[in-house]
């Protein structure tokens, strides 16, 4: 029995580090076409209920049908409800057949608490659009890595999809037409290009190159929490990209300490850095430069995605190319299915 000890230990190591799923062939949604039902969930913190009636208003308006839970206005602390509630919840609309898809209300805390008890095979039975961002960043790294299945990184509900200011209707109108047309545009010569929200504010290159890889990534703190967990962010060969908000610049180093000390900054294919609202800008320039300036893959900053009013659609598991030199993150498949 002794002398198997190290076989088992090598096993149990290899479970650990390899993923629950190949990485090729990932599965994908059907676009949303009017008529489609959308269920709102909040498996994170509570939101204001005024805010999702005018979303589902305004969702409804454009041709949806959408479902709204009977407790999504509860609260528990910083909580929306218990974990057995929010879980109850989630897994309700993940395994629906009639709906196309599945809005998360809001982000904040607590998704982490739940991810063990996701229905990730009802999912698989009925796939469909799952959309959120921030504290979402969990659920999303989780159904990749036991689902292969297509899931996206935007604005929801209450930030800012019930808000048809100026200041959000770049991200609106990348998302509405991303999730119906599996496009940023209508042309379909360019569509598959994130453009940015003005010449000024396009991204620049921190270490140049070009590369291509599956996307993934989104807020560096949920990032940081799934390390060393079955839902760890899978980087080797990926375009990753990172955000976050009101994080000083030692809790920026720190994570990101942890993530490099993981092993996890030393395969990408490349390294997208979006949106740290909040955070001392020299302080995190110089955060940046210290680890990922002279990195063998390209980097660029400033790329418009996560908590700020331009934040950029990203769908999680397509093959993507960065092109630093040109601030550029261009789509090289369809995050949609055909239908």
């Amino acid at each position: 029995m002794p002398a198997a000890r190290p076989a088992l230990l090598a096993l149990i190591a290899a479970a650990l580090t390899t993923p629950a799923l190949a990485d090729e062939g990932w599965a994908k949604p059907r676009p949303l076409r009017p008529g489609d039902v959308i269920r709102f969930v909040a498996p994170a913190s509570a939101g204001d209920m005024d805010g999702v009636r005018r979303a589902k208003e305004l969702f409804e308006a454009r041709g949806f049908k959408v479902v709204v839970p009977e407790g999504i206005g509860r609260k528990r602390g910083y909580l929306a409800g218990t974990d057995d509630e929010r879980v109850v919840e989630l897994n309700e609309a993940l395994r629906d057949p009639d709906a196309r898809a599945v809005f998360s209300i809001r982000g904040g805390y607590g998704l982490t608490r739940i991810l063990d008890r996701v229905d990730y095979e009802g999912l698989r039975k009925h796939p469909k659009i799952v959309l959120g961002y921030s504290d979402l960043t969990g659920l999303h790294l989780a159904i990749g890595a036991k689902c292969r299945l297509v899931t996206f990184h935007g604005p929801m509900p209450l930030s800012h999809l019930n808000d048809e200011s100026a200041e959000h209707k770049y991200a609106a109108d990348l998302l509405w037409s991303l999730l119906t047309t599996g496009r940023y545009a209508d042309d379909a010569t360019t569509g598959l290009t994130i453009p940015a929200p003005s010449p000024a504010e396009a991204p620049k290159a921190l270490t140049p190159g070009k590369a291509a890889g599956r996307l993934t990534g989104g807020n560096l703190t949920l990032v940081s929490a799934t390390v060393g967990t079955p839902y760890q962010i899978e980087t080797e060969g990926r375009i990753v990209f990172l955000e976050d908000t009101d994080e000083p610049g030692y809790r920026v180093d720190r994570m990101l300490s942890q993530i490099r000390l993981a092993g996890l900054l030393e395969g990408p294919a490349g390294v997208v850095l979006g949106g740290f609202d909040g955070t001392d800008e020299a302080e995190l320039a110089e955060v940046f430069r210290d680890y990922f300036a002279g990195r063998p893959y390209p980097v660029v900053i400033g790329f418009p995605v996560g908590h700020i009013p331009h934040n950029a659609v990203l769908p999680y598991g397509v093959r993507a190319e960065l092109d630093a030199a040109a601030g550029t993150l261009r789509l090289l498949e369809s995050p949609l299915a055909a239908d």
